[in-house]
């Protein structure tokens, strides 16, 4: 392959020139590289974020919610179980991301569900 900016000849495999260090690839290239970079599930997508952003707000609603509604008014605890199918949903995704906050949301849901369910039968 012969570098562009020099016209040094090289190797069909050399990514970059030998002699001035110009890169070899082909604009074509550039734009597959650029393309693939942009579909990378690495970051999250701003989908991702809104998705994760509600889970953390449905896991306090519901999780501690349900508590503080069983200190004002009695028993409703009940209504946290209703918000584990949330991050129950998000665990079925395929980015690692949102399984991970999934999980970090149903340690938060459980956590206030626990803390309802012994005060509403008075062990706390």
């Amino acid at each position: 392959m012969k570098c562009p900016i020099c016209g040094c000849e090289n190797p069909d495999d050399y990514k970059f020139c030998h002699d001035c260090g110009s890169p070899l690839i082909l604009s074509e290239s550039i734009d597959d590289l650029t393309s693939e970079l942009n579909n990378r599930d690495d970051f999250p997508s701003l989908d991702s974020r809104k998705l994760i952003i509600a889970g953390y707000i449905i896991a306090i609603l519901f999780g501690w919610g349900s508590f503080i509604l069983s200190l004002f008014f009695g028993s409703y605890g009940f209504i946290g179980f209703i918000g584990l199918f949330f991050p129950g949903f998000m665990l079925n995704s395929k980015d690692s991301n949102i399984r991970k906050h999934a999980y970090i949301q149903l340690a938060i849901m459980i956590l206030g569900i626990i803390c309802t369910i012994l005060f509403l039968f008075r062990l706390v």
